[in-house]
């Protein structure tokens, strides 16, 4: 029997975008000068190789999938979104809209003065910036507003020139930007490692967090003649500035309860201490007898992850909340709108942010009750919500305000994305409403995302080859100068005026950017994680910025 591959696929919409999707992502795999492409890099250019060979995508598919992603795009910003401005958020937010405005700018000078067919303006800001949300709130207002288009041209027409230049400069935009990131310190003589450890070292050294330092659960005897007979427990962490918790003391046959403030150390007691092997290790050096008990010893270890809702809290360094000297607990990850920060005393917390805490199971649930909420082990997702959420930012996307011959709309894409970050700072302060597992959050935006790519490839993929004979390397220079050019704005302002942490600086403007891959770059050559506070800062607001941005530059 013969089966015909190509034939088989012209017809079966959904087994060309699954197939496309597939090979995308093992195409992603793969680097490009050290870059590694990624699955979005690699489902696109797989959805470009199968257009031009004549394959076409569903636009229906494709409106799935982005009303999925800029859904969770919301989802994720959320809390994050309002507790940035508390937290020196006005400076990210300001990078963030300068990277946008000379982008935007620079966008419509070049489309204006090389003469780019409608759309293109639009489709070079999303792969100069690697923005999807741009690029999805640029076809969202496409679709909805095809009145608004000048005489002579359809939505589809307008569409592909959109994805035409999306593709022609998204490339550089990952890999020029890398590399082009990379070499701005070196240019201005940066040592991105001093700066680190200016963030770093704002607090003393004995108070940073050792992440690797993972607790530990052992039994100690309080020998005849002790230095601690008589003190209690606080008293003892404050003259030794050792950082444990006592889970457990035997006094005799009975095991009392104490409390840190007031119970005090009798000869001869077993103490249960839950600590850091630094900790563990200063008591063999003191000489203090471990001994064996199998009933102070049975207590678990957990793993949580708890989200940071209390307002006493919010805007304070990690070590204010003194986790191992009073809950026995050692923070193991910090996580801010998807963005994984550095674990260190120093480091200011945010609404929404998540905690991977681990300790003594039952001191783990005293301490969300503090900090807010355990983020649930459950394997489900509350449908409900997100379907009413999906439809009410469905909805909030038709309505049109008019101003005399002036309309405003939203879009899709701006109601998809307010109603998701509405959702989430609900959630922030009502930890049981709608239930959205960070694991559920982010295969709904992956697949999403990696849909509607699929399609924009397959769709442009013809028209593409056409472009590159003609208009394409011009496109493609285009791209370079809105790649670099807002980069170095915004370095600039943030250095001279804003008088900026230059590892943070860098770590903002690849945020602004939106450029994940360019994070990396940075953070290995600061040997450091504090670049991702500038970036987790800055990306929130662009995410918002940007899916506007994208709409109104399609009509000007």
């Amino acid at each position: 029997m013969e089966i015909n591959v190509f034939d088989l696929l012209k017809g079966d919409q959904v087994l060309v975008v699954f197939t496309v999707i597939s090979l995308g992502y093992l195409l992603g795999r793969f680097s490009l000068l050290g870059i590694q492409l990624g699955h979005i890099s690699g489902v696109l250019i797989t959805g470009l190789l199968f257009g031009a060979w004549g394959f076409s995508g569903n636009t229906e598919i494709a409106t799935f999938g982005f009303t999925l992603f800029i859904f969770c795009v919301g989802l994720q910003a959320g809390p994050s979104f309002f507790a940035a401005f508390a937290a020196d958020g006005s400076r990210y937010m300001m990078l963030s809209f300068i990277v946008a405005v000379t982008a935007v700018s620079l966008c419509l000078i070049l489309a204006e003065f090389f003469d780019f067919q409608q759309g293109s303006a639009a489709g070079m800001l999303a792969g100069a910036l690697t923005s999807t949300p741009t690029l999805v709130g640029a076809q969202d207002a496409i679709l909805n507003r095809p009145g608004d288009l000048p005489e002579g041209l359809t939505a589809q027409e307008v569409i592909e020139n959109l994805s035409v230049a999306y593709s022609l400069t998204y490339l550089f935009g990952i890999a020029g930007l890398v590399l082009f990131i990379k070499y701005i310190p070196v240019l201005f003589k940066i040592d991105l490692v001093a700066e680190a450890r200016k963030i770093t070292h704002a607090r003393p050294a004995e108070k940073r967090i050792n992440e690797s330092n993972l607790p530990m659960v052992r039994t100690y005897r309080i020998e005849p003649g002790s230095k601690f007979i008589g003190k209690t427990i606080l008293q003892i962490q404050d003259n030794t500035q050792q950082y444990f918790t006592v889970l457990g003391i035997r006094r005799g046959e009975n095991i009392i309860e104490v409390d840190r403030e007031t119970t005090t150390i009798e000869e001869g007691d077993i103490v249960s201490v839950i600590a850091s092997v630094a900790q563990h290790s200063y008591a063999k050096s003191k000489d203090i007898p471990e001994v064996f008990d199998k009933e102070l010893l049975n207590f678990r270890i957990r793993t949580k992850e708890i989200t940071i809702i209390a307002p006493d809290f919010v805007g304070k360094p990690v070590e204010d909340l003194m986790l191992p000297a009073k809950h026995g607990a050692y923070i193991l990850g910090i996580v801010r709108s998807g963005v994984q920060l550095p674990v260190d005393a120093s480091t200011i917390l945010q609404k929404g942010d998540r905690l991977e805490v681990i300790g003594e199971e039952n001191m783990i649930i005293e301490v969300s009750h503090v900090l807010g909420s355990i983020e649930a082990d459950v394997e489900r997702t509350d449908l409900l919500t997100l379907c009413l959420g999906l439809t009410f930012g469905l909805l909030l996307g038709t309505l049109v305000l008019k101003f005399g011959d002036i309309s405003i709309s939203l879009g899709s894409a701006g109601g998809l994305l307010l109603v998701g970050i509405l959702i989430s700072f609900i959630r922030s302060i009502y930890p049981t409403f709608g239930v959205f597992p960070r694991a559920a959050r982010n295969i709904m935006m992956d697949f999403g995302i990696v849909l509607f790519m699929a399609t924009i490839g397959l769709n442009g993929g013809s028209k593409v080859l056409e472009a590159l004979a003609t208009v394409g390397p011009l496109l493609m220079i285009c791209g370079v100068v809105v790649t670099i050019v807002p980069v170095m704005v915004a370095f600039l302002v943030g250095k001279y005026f804003m008088k900026m942490n230059q590892a943070i600086l860098m770590g903002a403007i690849t945020g602004a950017m939106t450029s994940t891959a360019s994070l990396n770059i940075v953070m290995e050559s600061a040997k450091s994680q504090v670049p991702a506070l500038g970036y987790a800062g800055s990306y929130t607001f662009a995410n918002v910025i940007l899916t506007f941005f994208g709409a109104l530059l399609v009509f000007m």
